[in-house]
Parts: structure tokens; C-alpha cells; sequence
């Protein structure tokens, strides 16, 4: 489990930051989660033939599959970890259909339209969302907050990410866009509703979503940089404390 947690904690240290606010056992299982999407993320990120990357999914694919049906993990740390966590059948085939949506990374092609990129991002960030929450607090009905937090954060993170997709050749935002800034601005936008919602949410959600509060800062900075890993840490120790995004 240290080797996840260290990995989570160096590649997605924002959600890593968030999740430290939950108990122990819902901290290790928020790290599994957040290690099996990295390792489905990685591979448009790692590939530059859209045919590898689909091999690779389709294993992703069928080896949750197969830990969704109780059926012993294949040979890789997150997925035996995954197995272990207790989390349920429906966690791994929730995580399986996180690889359909993964698949729009492996072509150079943008989304066609605003509304098409915003469904690979509700099946992406906002899919991870939900289950993070699922496992702060089980059964919670809160899909319109996940999906308008997830928005925030999966939009603010395309925006961020755009010079290294623009450097290998593509853009996810529509030709009739204006790209990154609108990306930011809906960020934004989605933000400030996610915020509004989350004031009905138990405190024990938190760790599930807390990064969201860092939106308004990553949709101000330039894309060379953001705020720091101490400013990162005081405004999620603010909005723990407020309970205000």
C-alpha cells in the first residue's frame, strides 16, 4: 500500500492532499481508487499509436472486468490492491467504464462539440468523483454536485494540460472555441455552482472533493505555474475548517 500511496502522492498529489482529511480506512481506499484511474490516464499520455493505446485499455478493460466479477486480479499493484480494498464488484466496473471515455486521449481529432467534451469529462473526473464519495460516504445522493465538481476540476486540468497536448500534435477543445480560456471560464463557472452545493454535503464527504477548492486558483494562474504546495495545503485546511469551496 506505501508504494500506491507514494505513487498517488507524486501524480495526482492534489487529490492525495484532499484524501488525507479521511479516516484511515477510507483514505487507503480513496488511494486505490486514484492509482487504478492514474494508470488508465497514463496511457494516452504514454503512447503516440492510437492502436497501442487501445491494446492497452482493452487490457485495463478486461482485467477489471475480471476483479469485477470476483475473479482473482491480474499481476499489477493497483488492481491487487483494488481486490483487496473491500470496495465492491460495482467499483471495478465503474472503473472499466472510466477506459471507454479514456479513449478519446489516443486521437489527434478535438471534441466535435462543447457538450461532447464535457461527457468525456463527466465520465472521466466526474465518474472518479462519484466514487470517491461513494466510499466517504456510502449511498449519498449527491450526482448534481459530482457532476458540476467534476466539470470544474476535469476542465481546469484540460486547460493546464493544453500546452502538452498542443506539443503532440492535438487540442481537445472544439474548432468553433476559443480553447483553454474557455475552458477556464467554465471551470469557473462550474466551480461556483459545485461550491453552492457542497454547502448541503456531511463534513465526512470532504476528502472526496476537497481538491475542487483549488479550482479558483488554477483558473487564475498562469499555465507555467499555480499555487504553491502551501498554499495548496492552507486553502484546503480553510475549506476542511468553513466547509466552503
Amino acid at each position: 500500500m506505501d508504494e500506491l500511496n507514494n505513487l498517488v502522492r507524486r501524480v495526482d498529489q492534489d487529490r492525495w492532499l484532499a484524501a488525507q482529511f479521511a479516516d484511515a480506512d477510507a483514505r487507503a481506499r480513496l488511494i486505490v481508487l486514484y492509482a487504478v484511474s492514474h494508470e488508465i490516464a497514463r496511457v494516452g499520455e504514454s503512447v503516440r499509436e492510437p492502436a497501442i493505446g487501445e491494446i492497452r485499455l482493452a487490457w485495463w478493460r478486461d482485467a477489471l472486468g475480471e476483479v469485477g466479477e470476483g475473479r482473482p486480479p491480474r499481476t499489477h499493484p493497483a488492481l491487487a490492491a483494488l481486490a483487496r480494498a473491500g470496495l465492491g464488484s460495482r467499483t471495478a466496473l465503474d472503473l472499466r467504464e472510466i477506459t471507454l471515455a479514456r479513449s478519446a486521449d489516443l486521437y489527434a481529432a478535438p471534441f466535435a462539440r462543447w457538450s461532447d467534451l464535457e461527457c468525456y469529462v463527466d465520465a472521466t473526473a466526474g465518474a472518479l468523483m462519484r466514487l470517491a464519495m461513494d466510499v466517504c460516504v456510502p449511498g449519498l445522493d449527491a450526482a448534481a454536485f459530482a457532476q458540476r465538481a467534476g466539470r470544474a476540476w476535469g476542465l481546469a486540468g484540460l486547460a493546464r494540460a493544453d500546452a502538452f497536448w498542443r506539443a503532440r500534435g492535438r487540442s481537445v477543445f472544439p474548432r468553433d472555441s476559443v480553447g483553454a480560456e474557455d475552458a477556464r471560464r467554465h471551470a469557473k463557472a462550474a466551480s461556483t455552482e459545485a461550491r453552492d452545493l457542497a454547502l448541503a454535503l456531511p463534513p465526512s464527504a470532504f476528502p472526496a472533493y476537497g481538491y475542487v477548492a483549488l479550482v479558483p486558483a488554477y483558473v487564475r494562474a498562469d499555465l507555467r505555474g499555480g499555487p504553491s504546495l502551501l498554499g495548496r495545503k492552507a486553502r484546503l485546511i480553510l475549506a476542511s475548517a468553513t466547509g466552503r469551496l
